[in-house]
């Protein structure tokens, strides 16, 4: 049931912002050139009735535009067979009346005085017009919905894998403390239980920025313990709300790619630098990481890209496409920088 109410949501779009309106109105002038050749073959083009037709059928568009944005707002407590009937039912509604108001108020050359074959004539123009519109939407939706189905199936078995290695290396570090610090190896199960937890959450889940970072300090602290001195992690967080939102598990790869490729393979180890702010109107991730270079021992672990893929997937998922993403090195340090809007309730 859930679903489908959000099946419904996606029909109609928001037909009250502005771009939506200048879209509409263009619409509205194709569609009257469109009329003007139908009832005029040898389209001898007139402006009076160029404009009266405009005024007719920009009345028409735009107030069942005005009657769709109220119907949106209450989609929820309507299945998707009837909102597709209320919306064609407004349409041909909406264009009878204005037909109806064109003939009793105005002196049209179109048709003087009250013709109910004209009438007839603009509901069937508006029934044909308005069936193709939604069949649009409709093909729209089903089309929005089969893509962020797939963004979230591809999400989700991103979301879902914990490297292996990572797990084999938290079970034996707790292994070894089980006998010598009992505290550590029992911390060390409830911190990688909370990541388990958290990798099995549906995807594109949002949650506060503070949660976020709580879940990536348990996961540096297991990796802590396999790492040791090694690994030193430097928070430096700006003007950050807490409740700021952030798609669960979006810092943590970050943090992980940096483990991986920058302070495990190196002999001495290496800093991780994590920078959080926010800047007018706009939530900043900065995560940069020293490399191993050519230090004696270093192993060079190379990446597919995959998790950034993914955390690229979901915050355009959720903040749209202004989304920013850039990662850069200088050969001593690897930065991944990300960016995204988000304005405080």
């Amino acid at each position: 049931m859930q679903n489908e109410q959000n099946d419904v949501q996606e029909l109609i779009p928001d037909l009250c912002q502005v771009q939506a309106i200048l879209w509409l109105i263009l619409f509205s002038e194709a569609l009257v050139v469109v009329l003007l050749m139908l009832v005029t073959p040898d389209f001898d083009f007139s402006w009076q009735r160029f404009a009266t037709m405009s005024f007719y059928v920009q009345w028409v568009v735009l107030v069942t535009a005005a009657c769709l944005c109220r119907v949106r707002l209450h989609v929820r407590q309507l299945s998707l067979r009837q909102l597709l009937m209320i919306s064609f039912g407004l349409i041909l509604l909406v264009n009878g009346i204005v037909s109806l108001v064109t003939l009793l108020i105005m002196d049209t050359p179109l048709r003087p005085g009250i013709d109910w074959i004209w009438l007839l004539r603009n509901e069937v123009i508006a029934a044909i017009v308005g069936g193709v519109l939604l069949n649009f939407f409709y093909a729209q939706m089903q089309w929005r919905l089969q893509a962020r189905s797939e963004m979230q199936a591809r999400v989700q078995a991103l979301q879902s894998r914990i490297r292996p290695h990572f797990l084999f290396n938290s079970m034996n570090i707790i292994a070894s403390l089980i006998h010598e610090n009992p505290d550590k190896a029992e911390q060390a199960v409830e911190d990688l239980s909370e990541l388990f937890r958290a990798s099995l959450k549906e995807a594109g889940v949002q949650v506060p920025m503070a949660q976020e970072i709580a879940l990536c300090e348990k996961y540096l602290n297991i990796e802590g313990l396999r790492l040791g001195e090694r690994l030193r992690v430097h928070w430096q967080r700006g003007a950050l709300p807490d409740n700021a939102p952030i798609p669960l598990l979006t810092l943590q790869p970050l943090l992980e790619n940096a483990i991986y490729h920058g302070i495990a393979p190196a002999a001495q180890g290496g800093d991780i630098y994590i920078r959080l702010a926010y800047e007018a109107g706009w939530v900043k991730i900065q995560v940069d990481n020293t490399l191993p270079g050519e230090q004696k021992g270093a192993r060079h672990e190379k990446g597919n890209k995959m998790a950034l893929e993914n955390i690229r997937y979901r915050l355009q998922a959720l903040f749209g496409e202004s989304v920013r993403m850039q990662q850069f090195s200088d050969g001593q340090l690897f930065s991944m920088c990300i960016e995204y809007p988000w304005e405080p309730v």
